[in-house]
């Protein structure tokens, strides 16, 4: 498939003068050749609309994201409602997205791994070989800023809209293919975006931000049985600083509710990780123990799901907390636990809301001494994982052994970040009367683009066993 891709995309390069724009499926129709025009010679782009709609749809993520370069009618078909229905149909896997946000270097650019051809690749032999992938697929986070009207100044402007304040967007949470993005100053929900389509919604101000005090603890999240989005934030409001306040928006409407006080108190957002209608935080508050508190979109209520039974124990203080993390694996629930020295310990909750379904999933010996986060599980069985915000690392339980690929390219670490592909139009994604759907241009996002940062992944040295550390990088390592 990925062979035939190229090769339509040779034939269009090749033969500019007879491409043409092709309408919506709806108003294509079929037509045979004629008798006479039987003998003619034929080429691909004489193949119905709706049978390269088909065809596209089951290219790889980085070969679809690419065709929309080619020409205008295959950007035209790629938006498509036909395509999108399709390629949605198909069995989707997680793909992984990786964004430098470091201290001073908070990027607007997701770059896309291909963790098949990292994984299909043999690594290097002995330690001194070096095997270098690049990153080749990349896009903008689709943010006002970048909206072609808005640029009519030099970005290295202090003044223009394009300053690090106005480009210093957190991500709060993927869900359905949508990224919830946050001012990172207070983490307050400011926009949902789609990063393959490049289109955004802004979320309305509301009459209590100014009532805040200090940052909020957003998440975002899909109700199944309304077909609705939401966004919620919890935080404290100036006069009443000891009781945190909770305010739901409907994506789609004209603004923001408040449902009343919240129970707990989440102090700082940690983790906030979507699964099943439902948003997950760890807590941390220091007046009580460790526990997930969870926000139900649908009916808008809160909840505690208890942590593994062993986080009662007493070497689990408070202490430890940033020494864990919350997502989800294999579709289910689960928690990392590094508070060891010597190893670290994934659980999942097999069934969601039973907390005597946590089960100790894997043990890994580790000496690196460092926070792995784990991502998703492949179809190999490998664990995907970061390891401290620097390194992708891949784990073969069944040989318990370890392959390191730094990220390179920029003096940052990064965030990692799961997330559903989907080329869905918002306006068909989202029901709501106030919906003020933009896009940023694509003669925008190309010109941005070939600006934006390179990223490589680096393996050095053949996998190592669960006994030996990771290899330690020189500080005058190149790139």
């Amino acid at each position: 498939m990925t062979f035939f891709f190229q090769y339509l995309t040779i034939n269009l390069l090749s033969r500019k003068k007879r491409r043409r724009s092709i309408p919506p499926i709806s108003q294509v129709t079929k037509k045979w050749p004629s008798s006479a025009a039987a003998g003619a010679c034929t080429t691909i782009l004489d193949l119905p609309g709706h049978i390269l709609i088909d065809i596209l749809s089951r290219l790889p993520l980085g070969s679809v994201l690419s065709s929309r370069c080619v020409c205008t009618a295959w950007s035209t078909l790629v938006s498509d409602p036909l395509f999108a229905s399709l390629h949605l149909a198909r069995v989707q896997p997680l793909e992984l997205l990786l964004r430098a946000n470091g201290l001073g270097c908070v990027s607007t650019t997701l770059h896309l791994v291909d963790v098949d051809c990292v994984i299909k690749t043999a690594p290097p032999l002995d330690l001194n070989e070096r095997l270098e992938t690049r990153l080749n697929t990349k896009m903008l986070l689709p943010i006002p800023e970048y909206n072609i009207e808005s640029r009519g100044v030099e970005q290295n402007d202090s003044s223009s809209s394009n300053s690090f304040l106005d480009r210093d967007y957190g991500i709060v949470n993927s869900c359905n293919g949508l990224l919830c993005l946050s001012k990172s100053i207070y983490n307050n929900p400011h926009i949902i975006c789609n990063p393959f389509t490049g289109e955004y919604v802004s979320i309305p101000n509301s009459q209590g931000d100014d009532r805040f005090w200090g940052p909020v603890v957003p998440g975002f999240g899909y109700c199944p049985r309304s077909n609705k989005y939401k966004v919620v934030r919890l935080g404290f409001w100036l006069e009443n600083m000891f009781q945190s306040m909770a305010e739901v928006y409907t994506v789609g409407t004209a603004s923001w509710r408040s449902i009343g006080y919240a129970p707990f108190d989440l102090g700082v957002s940690l983790f906030a990780t979507y699964l099943n209608g439902v948003i997950h935080w760890v807590s941390d508050d220091e007046k009580g123990p460790v526990f997930i508190v969870a926000f139900d979109f649908e009916v808008e209520q809160f909840s505690v799901v208890p942590l593994p039974p062993h986080f009662g124990e007493t070497h689990k203080v408070r202490e430890n907390l940033h020494h864990m993390n919350m997502g989800v694996l294999g579709g289910c629930l689960s928690v990392c636990d590094v508070t060891f020295v010597d190893h670290f310990d994934i659980w999942v909750m097999k069934e969601y809301g039973d907390p005597t379904s946590w089960t100790k999933e894997y043990v890994i010996q580790t000496h690196s001494g460092h926070l792995h986060r784990p991502l998703k599980v492949l179809e190999n069985e490998d664990i995907l994982m970061i390891w401290d915000k620097r390194e992708l690392v891949l784990y073969n339980p069944v040989e318990r052994c370890f392959r390191y690929l730094r990220i390179h390219g920029v003096l940052s670490v990064f965030e990692a970040i799961i997330h559903v592909p989907s080329f869905v139009p918002l306006m068909d994604a989202i029901v709501g009367d106030n919906l003020n759907v933009e896009n940023i241009k694509t003669s925008s996002e190309s010109e941005l683009l070939e600006g934006a940062e390179t990223l490589f992944l680096v393996e050095q040295g053949k996998p190592r066993a669960e006994s030996q550390s990771p290899l330690l990088w020189g500080a005058n390592d190149e790139r």
